[in-house]
């Protein structure tokens, strides 16, 4: 007789066993139908290998499960690429298919229209093309007006890539696009090469086609797009960016910055617009027009060239990248274009990377010059004399660089040159500053004389001026040679800071770049008095001000001045680029020599002035003979 442990012991067991044959059973049929599934696709994938009709994404989730086909839409993707044949196209538009038929046609897809990288090289930059979304996925700038760039990779990889579009409101940066032709790798050596690529916008049968065209020794390459239906609406995102070609100074000071920039820049038809700013902005939102738009960096920008005045809205994003905290450290840029336009040729540009030398940019015609040197419109037209006269400087510079080939000899030529121009005025306020501290000491005996009544010392001191013939506001006048000087020197700042032409040129000794501060331990940084290294140039600077200040100087209410401004002008100089101070320096040396000589000059002269000895301020009977300088 079986106990009860032993039935319970047979039931588990036949338990146990039931569960596991219903199991198997499950496994077998799911087996089964893997296979069978596999089939399916290994059917259609023989298909397109052969001869057959090869679906993309598009069709698959907009026509071929409600039985349709689109023939129009058939591209090449490799070597699996192949036109329909009358017998595929018989079965796929006569035989309805489930959803499994459809997913098993996305599958075979995914076999037919792989990712993949094309790189094409011209003379000028690299090309990294990606068909996920026909975009630029990276760029590597190979010459840079004669100079190699420190990063040459301007558009970086894996950061999103650059001119993906959205069609009719349907992104495209994820789509697999077929491509033309089998070769990945480009090199354009004589002719120009087109790179196709083509693909069906979801839920429709528009076809879209995108040829970038390559050229041997143009720094530019050019998109055509053509579509079978009108286009309502369109965007061209550029999320990478465009990255600085130098290395960025991570320290604290005075205008470091000034000389890199991250700029939004556009020609809106009337003039060239360069922005810097942070955040999520609009340009064009509701008129206007644009002829070109891109990023800028200090020697190199990339632009969307239309080449005509189109509506287009351009959008942008400015952020700090890295998780940079200063806000005046370079921004990074995310740019969109938006348009509406029925004509598919406003999605036709030029798609142009730009070294930033001068003379380059003027041969475009395209006012690219203005991307490096702009001026305010309201400031008397500054936007084109002052265009005008930094180009007037670089000009100078590259021809005393012809003749001496020594961008520091040609800057300290160009000093001279100034100086020249402007010593007629220099000089008139040089001999009024003498005469003024000739008659300093009878002021002061009338300042002295009137020491409780200042209304009544002033007007004896004009008297006094009337009667000698001294201009008192010599001392006002004489900063108008300073002024006069101030746009070249501000012209000069740009040029060392921006054109391409003056990077790397090295003056002597331990100044081996005139376009950077003249750094001889990088490893002394003091925040904004030493931000990038201990320099020397300011230093001479410095001091060849401080006894320039001192020779000029010599009213007691000023005197503060006379070390004030050397310092001022120190802690500005250890960051500005060494040809700059080398500039001021020599300017410096040139007023101190010409003060010194026509001070000691006058003081010889017999016209020079002789205190009346009837002293200040007498019955207007004064024997002081009047300076004729």
């Amino acid at each position: 007789m079986i106990n009860r442990n032993t039935l319970l012991a047979w039931i588990l067991l036949m338990g146990l066993m039931l569960f596991w044959t219903n199991y198997k059973q499950k496994q077998t049929l799911a087996t089964m139908k893997a296979k069978k599934e596999q089939q399916r696709i290994d059917s259609l994938a023989n298909v397109a290998k052969n001869g057959g009709k090869a679906l993309n994404a598009a069709e698959a989730n907009s026509g071929v499960a409600n039985g349709s086909s689109n023939p129009g839409a058939v591209g090449t993707a490799g070597a699996a690429s192949a036109q329909l044949s009358p017998a595929g196209a018989s079965a796929a538009s006569n035989t309805p298919m489930s959803p499994k038929d459809s997913a098993a046609a996305r599958a075979a897809q995914a076999l037919v229209v792989a990712e993949r990288h094309i790189t094409v090289e011209t003379k000028k930059f690299i090309v990294r093309l990606d068909n996920q979304g026909a975009r630029v996925e990276g760029l590597t700038l190979k010459d840079m007006a004669g100079h190699k760039p420190l990063n040459a990779n301007i558009i970086p990889d894996n950061h999103g890539g650059a001119l993906t579009l959205t069609i009719d409101n349907q992104d495209l940066s994820k789509t697999l696009w077929q491509v033309e032709g089998n070769d990945s790798v480009f090199a354009v050596e004589k002719n120009p090469i087109t790179i196709t690529f083509k693909t069906t916008l979801p839920g429709t049968q528009k076809t879209i086609k995108r040829e970038f065209t390559f050229f041997p020794d143009d720094n530019k390459f050019t998109q055509h797009l053509e579509s079978s239906d009108l286009i309502n609406s369109y965007e061209i995102d550029w999320k990478a960016g465009l990255g600085e070609t130098e290395k960025i100074q991570h320290a604290k000071g005075f205008g470091l910055m000034n000389t890199f920039f991250s700029e939004v820049a556009m020609d809106n038809g009337s003039n060239v617009n360069r922005v810097s700013f942070l955040g999520r902005k609009t340009f064009n939102a509701e008129s206007g027009v644009i002829r070109w738009v891109g990023l800028r960096r200090k020697y190199v920008a990339a632009m969307l060239n239309f080449n005509k005045e189109t509506t287009n809205k351009v959008v942008a994003n400015g952020y700090l990248a890295n998780g940079e905290e200063d806000k005046s450290y370079p921004k990074d840029y995310e740019l969109q274009v938006v348009g509406s336009n029925y004509d598919e040729k406003d999605l036709d540009f030029d798609f142009v990377i730009l070294p930033l030398a001068y003379d380059q940019l003027i041969a475009y015609h395209q006012n690219y010059e203005k991307i490096i040197f702009s001026g305010w419109e309201q400031l008397f037209r500054a936007d084109i004399w002052y265009v005008a006269l930094c180009g007037f400087v670089l000009h100078t510079l590259k021809f005393f660089h012809s003749i001496i080939p020594n961008y520091g000899i040609a800057i300290i030529l160009l000093t001279l040159l100034v100086r020249l121009i402007t010593f007629p005025l220099t000089i008139a306020q040089t001999k009024q500053g003498v005469k003024m501290q000739q008659h300093m000491p009878a002021i002061q005996k009338i300042r002295e004389k009137h020491k409780g009544n200042a209304q009544k010392a002033n007007l004896e001191i004009m008297e006094y001026y009337k009667r000698e013939g001294v201009n008192p506001l010599s001392g006002v006048m004489g900063c108008f040679p300073v002024f006069l000087q101030m746009p070249i020197f501000i012209s000069l700042f740009n040029v060392l800071g921006r054109a391409v032409e003056l990077k790397g040129a090295p003056f002597f000794g331990w100044i081996h770049d005139l376009a950077l501060p003249d750094v001889v331990m990088d490893s002394f940084q003091v925040p904004y008095v030493f931000p990038v290294g201990l320099t020397i140039l300011p230093f001479f600077m410095a001091i060849t001000m401080f006894f320039q200040m001192k020779l000029s100087i010599k009213d007691p209410n000023q005197k503060a001045m006379v070390w004030l401004m050397p310092v001022m002008m120190f802690l500005f100089s250890c960051a500005f680029p060494s040809g700059l101070v080398l500039y001021w320096t020599v300017s410096n040396l040139f007023t101190i020599g010409q003060t010194y000589f026509y001070t000691n000059k006058l003081k010889g002269s017999p016209n020079a002035v002789l205190v009346s000895k009837t002293g200040p301020g007498g019955n207007g009977n004064s024997k002081t003979s009047k300076s004729k300088g």
